[in-house]
């Protein structure tokens, strides 16, 4: 390091990725379903924030394994899965276009049963949904103007959206690094 550059300066540019662009942008809603939500209400939540994150999704997967047997709307889902897509039940990372209505449902009632499910928004969009463990953890980001978009619908459809969803507390941050230590 160059006596042109203190190490605060050092530090601040490292740290510059991890920030919003120009730290104008608000950091997105780091959210998910709360345990115990009722299974009507839990899908009418999935299928919201699906309907929400899928435009524009830059990737989009869905393991066809789950822990439990596939109940009988699950196991015709999958079979509509497996016959459009030519994979097998027991595939991971099957991939989905969540823009045509027939696969997007299918991926809904197949979100609550799988081991894994995930759809990314573009890079930098703040935007992804994820589902794992037989649909027992199921989480998403949004920015605040497009949860309150869903909100808005879940309203509508008679689910209270804050008693379905929970913000992730932030992380706690690391170490402070000081100087001369």
């Amino acid at each position: 390091m160059t006596a042109e550059r203190p190490l605060t300066y050092v530090l601040s540019e490292f740290a510059r990725p991890f920030r919003s662009r120009g730290d104008r942008e608000p950091r997105p809603l780091d959210l998910f379903l709360a345990e115990g939500t009722a299974p009507g209400t839990a899908r009418a939540v999935v299928e919201e924030v699906i309907r929400e994150v899928a435009p524009g999704a830059a990737s989009t997967d869905i393991d066809l394994i789950s822990d439990l047997p596939w109940p009988s709307d699950a196991r015709a889902a999958l079979t509509a899965v497996t016959g459009a897509t030519g994979a097998r039940e027991g595939e991971a990372a099957v991939v989905l276009d969540l823009a045509d209505e027939r696969q997007r449902a299918w991926f809904i009632t197949l979100v609550p049963h799988t081991i894994s499910a995930e759809i990314w928004g573009p890079r930098g969009s703040g935007v992804s949904f994820s589902a794992s463990d037989t649909g027992s953890v199921i989480g998403w980001q949004l920015p605040a103007d497009r949860w309150e978009r869903v909100r808005a619908r879940l309203r509508e459809r008679g689910v209270d959206p804050d008693t379905a969803a929970r913000e992730r507390a932030p992380r706690p941050a690391g170490p402070q690094l000081r100087a001369g230590r």
